[in-house]
């Protein structure tokens, strides 16, 4: 059922090129402000983190078994289809990326930027020229790539869909802390959720990328604890990406070099990318065949 549930959730995805449709997070935004006003919470960030993220998630928890105990796998399904999609990132990704991509072969920079705004959020600092801009982007759809998808399948994968759902709120709930305490304790907390995935991350861009260069990456990166999420995924990357030149762009006319290879490395990062979903679902394929 897990299968069928991420392939029937990921098929809703490339139709309406994101989970737009159910992504409604007004109702966790009024729970958290609920509980903010709750006096024995104030003082203590890391008892509101889980006062805020573990009621939904058993609430969820208990649903599904109610929906197998009525429908069976069936229920499940049904249940379990818009719970993941829920969960998934927000935005549609490769829309993002396509829209900056046109405006960087057009060479406007002004453009590019605020067609990468979604990518860029969680930085605080203006690109200085083209190059910061593209080593900027880079980093930040590394990042929302594994933050919207392959996190949320790991979870679901180990823990079903609470384990998807912790994983979403967990972002949210990191996203919108605004003191200082809450944001470090909801930012240790979401390293945490995604210690794991990313190294697991890392052996797939290995397996579909460049083997060695990103094998060597991910040792160095396996214990690391000053490196934040997004700084690991940014070496695997250029691990598995190693070798890729201005040639490999797909795109036409009269493009200068830097255009061509910035181009190039964004436009294997989504062929990466695609490879590696390709991979978890070829295993958790096998694995249910062979279970």
């Amino acid at each position: 059922m897990t299968l069928l549930i991420v392939l029937f959730t990921l098929a809703l995805v490339q139709i309406w090129g994101s989970g737009a449709p159910i992504h409604r997070d007004d109702w966790f935004a009024k729970w958290c402000e609920r509980l903010d006003k709750l006096a024995p919470l104030r003082g203590n960030a890391g008892l509101l983190l889980a006062t805020t993220l573990l009621p939904p998630v058993i609430v969820v928890a208990v649903l599904m078994l109610v929906a197998e105990s009525i429908a069976g796998g069936l229920g499940v399904l049904l249940a379990g289809v818009p719970l993941l999609l829920y969960c998934l990132g927000r935005g549609d990704f490769n829309a993002v990326l396509t829209n900056y991509l046109c405006h960087w072969y057009r060479g406007d920079l002004n453009a590019a930027t605020e067609a990468a705004s979604p990518l860029l959020k969680e930085l605080h600092e203006e690109p200085a020229d083209g190059r910061q801009l593209h080593e900027q982007v880079f980093r930040g759809a590394a990042y929302c790539a594994f933050e919207r998808l392959f996190a949320v399948l790991f979870w679901f994968i180990v823990l079903g869909i609470p384990g998807a759902l912790l994983f979403r709120l967990s972002a949210l709930y990191a996203q919108r802390s605004g003191e200082a305490d809450r944001v470090s304790t909801a930012a240790r907390w979401l390293w945490l959720l995604e210690w794991l995935p990313v190294r697991v991350m890392g052996i797939s861009f290995a397996i579909v990328g460049n083997f060695a260069g990103c094998y060597r990456a991910w040792r160095q990166c396996l214990m690391c604890r000053e490196w934040d999420t997004a700084q690991v995924l940014e070496a695997y990357l250029e691990g598995a990406l190693g070798g890729i030149d201005a040639s490999a762009c797909g795109a036409t006319g009269d493009l200068s070099q830097a255009q061509r290879q910035c181009g190039a490395q964004i436009e294997g990062l989504q062929a990466l990318l695609s490879r590696a979903l390709l991979l978890w679902l070829t295993v958790l394929a096998l694995a249910v065949l062979f279970a």
